[in-house]
């Protein structure tokens, strides 16, 4: 289960220039938060669109990807 959401100054750059080719990025990055990863970390729902990475040479914290 995760604790907060953390958008690292690189990330919120990318979406800044990523805006400006798809205007509805940041609507879809907010249902995606919503719905998608509380419903993987928190309800235990999986649809196959959150992933873990193995193998990373850690056990925590987990680090996970998204696929849709």
């Amino acid at each position: 289960m995760f604790c907060k959401i953390v958008r690292f100054a690189e990330f919120e750059k990318d979406i800044k220039r990523l805006k400006k080719r798809f205007r509805t990025i940041e609507d879809d990055l907010d249902v995606f938060l919503r719905i998608a990863l509380v419903d993987y970390h928190k309800n235990g729902i999986d649809n196959g669109g959150i992933v873990s990475i193995p193998d990373l040479g850690f056990d925590k914290p987990k680090i996970f990807k998204a696929r849709k």
